[in-house]
């Protein structure tokens, strides 16, 4: 049930961080400007960018990489992706004013269970820019649909999945130069068979503000700030006595720093912390997770190259011989930008 479960539940117009320089520096396209990477946040900017790209992963991974290419023709531009975090297909679409993503996924293959199982996803995002905070404001509207059915004879368990998403960001002077950004979502699960089933509604909204400017002449830093409440609902028979789940993120912190060593060198750090006060029923607990990030970034004329430096590679340093746990960049991505 792998795609059901992925976060565009919780914020489904804000891409993941499938790309390396889009890790390192937050892992939220919502912080990213004047940058390609944030048409799959606000597709009302596809229309600014025209690009070929692809990105892959290790050996180690289960990714297998993924393309895309947007290019401007006349007065509208066009794209397409293959493979997009791990599992969509893409068409990019943009008069002029406005933008919009069709998502497409279908399979049928044998599962863990060796019985046929389907899969189908087909998502729209859609975004343009309004006068609403600041100089302007980005508005994204993301629709999700996805259903899952197992073939097996007397039971046919499925589920199914609705997302609804979201988000605006205003751009404003000043040092937190994105303000306000505020995202919402809701999903909706159906999992059950012929004779039973059980439904669960998650409902989410964070509000924050980031920034996204240069602080020295070679030194540019990306930073965001949010906080959240979240709530989560069961019902169906396979759900009696269920209590409700509540998270409040409090707050949760993304960014990162680029540094240019030279003109073809970028050196990236970056680091998210989230800390989330959780209740259930008559049960609290509050936790915090960290991470760091680092990353390089060459540049050739039009053409980069970003990567994400391995930990096995920082803490214990490369293989002399065989292996590749421990290679030095972790995720590649190569683009060129027209």
């Amino acid at each position: 049930m792998r795609k059901a479960m992925l976060v565009l539940a919780i914020l489904a117009v804000a891409a993941f961080a499938s790309d390396p320089r889009l890790t390192v520096l937050g892992g939220d396209a919502r912080l990213l400007v004047n940058d390609y990477l944030e048409n799959w946040a606000y597709p009302g900017t596809i229309g600014d960018y025209q690009f070929v790209t692809g990105g892959s992963d290790t050996a180690e991974d289960v990714s297998d990489g993924w393309f895309g290419m947007v290019k401007d023709f006349g007065e509208t531009t066009f794209g397409v992706t293959v493979n997009h975090n791990d599992y969509m297909h893409e068409v990019l679409y943009s008069p002029g004013g406005w933008g919009a993503i069709l998502s497409i996924d279908y399979n049928k293959d044998y599962n863990v269970n060796e019985v046929y199982q389907t899969d189908m996803t087909i998502g729209l995002d859609w975004g343009t820019d309004v006068a609403l905070f600041g100089n302007y404001t980005d508005l994204a509207i993301g629709v999700m649909y996805d259903s899952q059915k197992e073939d097996i004879e007397g039971e046919n368990p499925y589920l199914t999945t609705l997302g609804l998403g979201a988000s605006v960001r205003g751009h404003q002077d000043g040092f937190f130069n994105l303000f306000p950004i505020i995202s919402a979502g809701f999903t909706q699960y159906a999992d059950g068979d012929d004779e039973l089933e059980a439904t669960m509604s998650d409902i989410m909204i964070d509000f924050g503000a980031g920034h996204n400017m240069k602080i020295a002449e070679k030194t540019n830093l990306v930073a965001g700030a949010f906080v959240g409440v979240e709530s989560i609902s069961y019902g169906g028979d396979g759900n009696e006595d269920v209590d409700s789940d509540m998270n409040i993120y409090i707050p949760t912190l993304r960014g990162g720093v680029e540094q240019e060593v030279s003109h073809w060198l970028t050196f990236r750090a970056g680091a998210t912390s989230r800390t989330v006060y959780h209740s259930k029923g008559d049960d609290s607990d509050m936790t915090t997770s960290y991470e760091t990030y680092f990353g390089l970034g060459l540049k050739w004329n039009n053409f980069t190259l970003d990567g994400t430096i391995g930990e096995g590679f920082l803490h214990d340093g490369p293989y002399m011989v065989g292996g590749n746990g421990n290679g030095f960049l972790s995720t590649v991505a190569a683009t060129y930008t027209f």
